[in-house]
């Protein structure tokens, strides 16, 4: 960049020269006229290809400066995790919809909830983990203790009143205490391959509602 000062003082410096120049023209000292003249040329020329030096610099600069490379990078990055996580959920309740409403503090039972909201089939393995205030107690065997897998076809659901409650989850419930429900869930597709591990949910009963929320 050329700041106005700059150019001021060779514009300065020109005129001097030129002025010195046809005076010893004048005075027919024509070899000293010459050579201030091919000086004059010469700086003008040394400033133009400075300034064509720094300006091409400063074009390189800026040109190396934007990450096109390492925004494609990102891309396929975020377009590869995409396709490592499938679209199932699932949840704990008292009633779903066109079913039997459970009062779990008499009947002591649940409704569980998985869907596959993806145009593939999946195999969900489920741990579910009962919580009080002293307790963690984890189911063993089945569907519910992570060694049989829920098969979720395409586009489908699963709802399934079976999940047992132990004995003391029950005692410490009519204590007053606070009972949650834990669930972990594995993802694999129909060859068993691991496609993603959950966090674990952890739904809270309230006992005014008679229902289960998620705990944040």
């Amino acid at each position: 960049m050329i700041y106005p000062t700059k150019k001021l003082g060779e514009i300065l410096i020109g005129i001097i020269f030129v002025v010195f120049a046809f005076f010893l023209f004048i005075k027919e000292i024509y070899a000293w006229g010459t050579v201030l003249t091919l000086a004059l040329l010469l700086l003008l020329k040394l400033d133009l290809l400075t300034e064509i030096v720094v300006n091409s610099t400063d074009g390189l600069r800026a040109k190396f400066i934007i990450p096109n490379t390492e925004s494609k990078i990102i891309s396929e990055d975020k377009k590869e995790l995409t396709k490592n996580v499938a679209i199932v959920s699932y949840k704990i309740a008292s009633n779903l919809p066109g079913t039997i409403k459970f009062n779990f503090l008499n009947d002591w039972r649940v409704w569980f909830w998985i869907a596959n909201h993806d145009p593939k089939k999946y195999r969900a393995y489920v741990k579910v983990k009962f919580i009080t205030n002293e307790l963690e107690i984890e189911n063993k065997d089945g569907y519910y203790g992570n060694t049989k897998a829920w098969k979720l076809n395409a586009l489908s659901g699963i709802q399934a009143p079976g999940l047992v409650i132990p004995e003391d989850i029950k005692d410490a419930v009519k204590k007053g205490e606070t009972v949650k429900i834990q669930i972990n869930c594995d993802i694999k597709d129909e060859n068993d391959d691991l496609i993603e591990k959950r966090f674990p949910q952890i739904y809270v009963y309230d006992r005014q509602n008679n229902s289960w929320f998620l705990e944040p």
